[in-house]
């Protein structure tokens, strides 16, 4: 995250301010979110929700405390809990993405990932099957594997080639990237 992407936050939430006076509810979100912290909060008090990239799935709970009068702020980051929060995904087209592992542990003089998305942390194998699974059932032919390191999965006792031969098995499925 660059200091340039942070500014451009604050100039788009000046932008939002409304002729009337009155203002509709703003949020926060990603990565910037989660470095800018309660600094966004300090310098654009307009804002009710500042969220990190772990706590998407809480908005529809932050929503309705910002309807009650409330501000939030959540910036946990919590291991895989949002995962399991997520609502299933009913229709796909015949290409898919999952999720396989999230974060990283290199910290990198020029990377924020590991103070924006935590640690690495991997999802569990047979999660993951399940959910290619049924990905492919929805009607996925290709499924690309997603997170900052996909290379470091590695969850009970399986590593990323033992997750490719697993889902290299499951019926219908003819690409994996």
């Amino acid at each position: 995250i660059r200091e340039k992407a942070a500014e451009k936050v604050y100039s788009e939430i000046g932008r939002l301010r409304r002729k009337d006076g009155s203002s509709p509810m703003v949020a926060v979100a990603g990565c910037v979110a989660q470095a800018e912290g309660a600094e966004i909060s300090r310098r654009a008090p307009e804002v009710d929700i500042v969220v990190g990239p772990q706590a998407y799935h809480k908005l529809p709970d932050m929503v309705s405390a910002v309807a009650r009068g409330e501000r939030v702020v959540d910036l946990d980051l919590p291991g895989l809990d949002k995962f399991a929060s997520l609502p299933k995904r009913r229709k796909t087209g015949p290409t898919a993405f999952l999720t396989v592992q999230e974060g990283c542990d290199k910290f990198c003089t020029y990377c924020v990932v590991p103070y924006t998305r935590g640690t690495e942390i991997s999802r569990p194998f047979a999660e993951l099957i399940d959910e290619a699974r049924a990905l492919v059932d929805a009607g996925a032919k290709e499924i690309t594997l997603l997170g900052q390191n996909v290379n470091a999965w590695e969850a009970d006792g399986q590593d990323l080639g033992a997750l490719i031969c697993a889902l290299d098995q499951i019926d219908g499925l003819h690409r994996i990237r």
